[in-house]
């Protein structure tokens, strides 16, 4: 085996045996992937990932993000790591590329297998188009690049706050500020107006709010060491959740009203994405704040997998389940403000 596919290994290895330390951790995960399962099977999800269309764009998700996430663990390792010589090597990165597409195919074709139909051929050629498209974009673009100076104007409008919370992170070029929520707010409503009306309601509904998710994911970026040094700067809890909401808060002022005027079948779905996938950030961020990244992670995984049982097999319940999570985070980040160690 390369050497840089044993030290991702170990890496996996060491990260499971910390993240799943007994057998009653095993067990637990056992009974959720048992739960998840069987409510997938006989869901709307699993009927809808029948059509064709369905499954080439859940295959070209998923070779999008696996590419994208192999980029830049590469892209990592041979600038920080002790092993770059190997990730810089061109045979190591191509045993590379196959585990983890190998990794990929395997996801999709239990997802196949789940959804009963032969939906493989247009999956695997989602995959790949999704992959050759994340392959061939550069990983670091200029406009999601960080000024290293902020203009002149931006200076007079920093308060005593910003200047201390990397700044340079969050605000980026005054353009890149506007432009990036614009341009991702014009494709969704141009991909939500295109759709046929002959369409399935459904899909007509799953499709532009996919996209919507897409979008709210490139343009938050939460990092833990970020997060922990915003809240010993002084930062409360609110306004670091904030700070990482800035971006994607106003591609949803772009995006709502644009829906609403010109394909209002797609306006609830997208908001209550947006409003998801904002609340699902803010927990994030507290709990990066509250506790080590490691538990935070893997408090957030195991919350997350009981909420979709929750909602799944009794909605009502799910609010007042966040509404709590949510208190209780919150009470700890905001005692987490200024604290050093």
């Amino acid at each position: 085996m390369h050497p840089l596919l044993r030290h991702e290994w170990a890496v996996l290895r060491g990260e499971v045996a910390l993240a799943l330390p007994g057998w009653r951790d095993w067990l637990m995960l056992a009974v959720m992937v048992a739960l998840a399962l069987a409510l997938l099977t006989g869901s709307e999800a699993a009927t809808a990932l029948r059509d064709n269309r369905v499954a080439a764009l859940v295959g070209a998700v998923a070779g999008w993000a696996g590419v994208r996430a192999g980029r830049r663990r590469l892209d990592h390792l041979a600038r920080e790591s002790v092993i770059a010589w190997a990730a810089i090597d061109s045979a190591g990165r191509r045993f590379y590329w196959a585990a983890a597409l190998f990794g990929v195919a395997l996801v999709l074709a239990g997802l196949g297998t789940l959804a009963g139909a032969p939906v493989f051929p247009a999956m695997f050629a989602g995959m790949a188009a999704g992959a050759l498209a994340a392959a061939s974009l550069p990983l670091r673009t200029r406009l999601a690049r960080a000024a290293a100076v902020p203009p002149p104007r931006d200076l007079r409008r920093m308060t005593p706050a910003d200047a201390v919370s990397g700044y340079q992170v969050f605000a980026c070029h005054p353009h890149g500020r506007i432009v990036a929520p614009l341009v991702a707010a014009l494709a969704s409503v141009a991909l939500a107006i295109a759709l046929p009306s002959h369409w399935n309601p459904a899909l007509r509904l799953a499709i532009p709010a996919g996209s919507v998710a897409l979008a709210m994911l490139a343009l938050i970026r939460v990092d833990a060491e970020m997060v922990v040094f915003l809240a010993r700067s002084g930062h409360g809890a609110w306004r670091s959740a904030g700070l990482h909401l800035r971006a994607a808060a106003s591609y949803a002022a772009i995006l709502l009203p644009l829906l609403l005027l010109c394909a209002p079948h797609a306006f609830w779905s997208s908001a209550g994405v947006i409003v998801a996938i904002a609340i699902v950030t803010t927990l994030r961020v507290w709990s990066f704040r509250a506790y080590p990244k490691r538990f935070a992670d893997m408090m957030l995984l195991f919350g997350g997998a009981g909420g979709a049982v929750l909602g799944a097999s009794f909605p009502p319940l799910l609010v007042p389940f966040v509404a709590i999570a949510g208190i209780v985070l919150l009470r700890r980040a905001a005692r987490a403000t200024w604290i050093m160690a």
